[in-house]
Order: C-alpha cells, then sequence, then structure tokens
C-alpha cells in the first residue's frame, strides 16, 4: 500500500472565527476575509513519487468511485494520490452527490461552523483508468469504517490487475481480472496537485471553494 500523506498547511487560530451577535442576540455568520489561496497549489496536499514517461492532454476526468460494472486499473505512480479536503453535498437533481474541492483556509472556516462541519471530509483520492474507457479520481473517505477500510483493500488489488468492486455483505471486494492486460494502459505523465495537474482538470473552476460567500456555503448557511 502506498504511503498516505496528510494534506498540511497553516491556517488562521479559532478566534479569528469567532461569531458575533446580532442586536437582537441571534448568532450570524459573518464572511470571513480570506487569504488568496491558489486551489490546485501542490502545497494545499502532499505526494511524492517518480515521473512516468507519458502525456496525455484534455483529458475527461470523473468524480467518485467506479462503476460497479467496471474493471479498472489504479495508477501506481506516488503523484497519483493525495488527501484533500472536499465539501460534498446531494446533488440538485438529488441523484448523487456533488464534490467541491476546498482551499485549507476555507476547510478551517467551514470546520469551525457547528452546521457546516459535517459536509467537510477528508477523502483518499487516487486517479484509475477504465478497461476500454476513461479516467476517474477514486473518492475514499479517510476513516476506520468497514467499507473505507475494505475500499481501500479493492484500490490496492486494482494497482496489479483490473479490478470490478461488489458489496460482499458489509464490506467492499474486488473481482480480479487476469483476461484484461495492463500491458498497454497509459497514465498521465502529470501529478494531481499543481496549477497544470489532474485535479484541475477534473475539478475545474465551478467545484473549488474559495471564499466564504461560495453560493453552496450561502445555500448551507440560509443566506439566500
Amino acid at each position: 500500500m502506498a504511503t498516505y500523506f496528510e494534506s498540511v498547511s497553516s491556517h488562521e487560530s479559532s478566534e479569528a472565527f469567532a461569531v458575533p451577535a446580532k442586536p437582537n442576540g441571534k448568532a450570524s455568520i459573518p464572511v470571513q476575509p480570506l487569504p488568496a489561496d491558489d486551489p490546485f497549489a501542490a502545497s494545499n496536499f502532499a505526494a511524492a513519487g517518480e515521473e512516468v514517461p507519458t502525456s496525455i492532454d484534455d483529458l475527461a476526468i470523473e468524480l467518485g468511485v467506479p462503476s460497479d460494472e467496471d474493471f479498472v486499473l489504479v495508477s501506481s505512480d506516488p503523484r497519483h494520490y493525495l488527501k484533500a479536503n472536499l465539501l460534498i453535498v446531494k446533488r440538485e437533481d438529488g441523484y448523487g452527490k456533488s464534490y467541491f474541492l476546498l482551499t485549507p483556509s476555507v476547510m478551517a472556516w467551514a470546520k469551525s461552523q457547528s452546521s457546516l462541519k459535517k459536509f467537510v471530509k477528508t477523502m483518499h483520492i487516487f486517479l484509475y483508468k477504465v478497461n476500454e474507457g476513461g479516467y476517474g479520481l477514486w473518492l475514499i473517505r479517510d476513516s476506520l469504517d468497514n467499507w473505507s477500510v475494505s475500499e481501500l483493500q479493492v484500490v490496492n488489488q486494482a494497482k496489479r490487475v483490473f479490478t470490478r468492486r461488489y458489496n460482499d455483505g458489509k464490506v467492499r471486494k474486488g473481482h480480479e481480472s487476469d483476461a484484461i492486460s495492463t500491458t498497454d494502459v497509459v497514465f498521465p505523465d502529470k501529478p494531481l496537485a499543481g496549477p497544470d495537474g489532474l485535479l484541475k482538470q477534473a475539478f475545474g473552476d465551478a467545484f473549488v471553494i474559495t471564499s466564504t460567500d461560495h453560493p453552496v456555503l450561502n445555500k448551507l448557511l440560509g443566506r439566500g
């Protein structure tokens, strides 16, 4: 199993996020003036490793987990794994979830708000390739529950051989296929983090939260 690295960043003390009271005595949540962050900066994450001689541009990258019907291969390049803090909410159409990448300062602020912190999750992120298909980022919650631990085990299987995930009781398992060759699989010669990294291609500007007045945060806080 690849070594897991924690995202590390300095941020304001909890005192910076004190909630003032309105004249009627009810607390209000202010819009905080946060420092400008580059949401895709490598310093927001942690990853290390060797380069692979491959170059792929303009990738379409899915977010979430692979389909239970797909055989996938996970990249073993250490640059294609990291941990990140995401805001996870239900999609507006009610089907599935929406994932928003948080800058360190917004993450610290959101965790300081009692009604928001449950939406902030630390996630393992792995790059994978679908057999005869595209690429995706496999998102797994950083937790010691059965689902998360067993899902990480399936990821490790999928680093060796094309694997299809499935449920077996209260755990996740992987079905391997020795018939699908890994020889010709090509992974991008770029890291997840960085100004030109794969996270930027996967999330884009629409799914990155860099300030506390983002529309998604406003909706959760009832700001209109």
